[in-house]
């Protein structure tokens, strides 16, 4: 797999369950708009297992992990609804992506 196709998975994904991503140097982020009570992090790791020296190339594992980025004070029923449903939302799609297993090849 190439990275543009597993840049189109996990965006579309993120569409689906619906988060903006943002991609970075270490990999994908959520957008933030400042409401947000989910921090969602997607990285690339090499992987020195399976990267294959000879034939110069490197496989590239992707790994997705979420954490809640804000709560506190006295929150109305609505904003803790809103938030419970954000934070379902996160942990389910950063879940599907784990469970993917996704990974692509680059040469070096």
């Amino acid at each position: 797999m190439t990275k543009q196709e597993v840049n189109e998975i996990i965006t579309s994904k993120a569409s689906e369950y619906g988060f903006e991503l943002e991609e970075n140097s270490m990999g994908w982020n959520n957008k933030r708009t400042g409401q947000d009570y989910i921090n969602i992090q997607i990285f690339q790791n090499s992987n020195l297992e399976k990267t294959d020296c000879e034939n110069h190339k490197a496989c590239i594992d992707i790994e997705a992990s979420a954490s809640v980025s804000r709560m506190g004070g006295s929150p109305t029923p609505e904003e803790l609804l809103k938030a419970a449903d954000e934070i379902a939302r996160g942990a389910k799609f950063t879940a599907e992506l784990q469970s993917m297993g996704l990974y692509y090849e680059r040469t070096f």
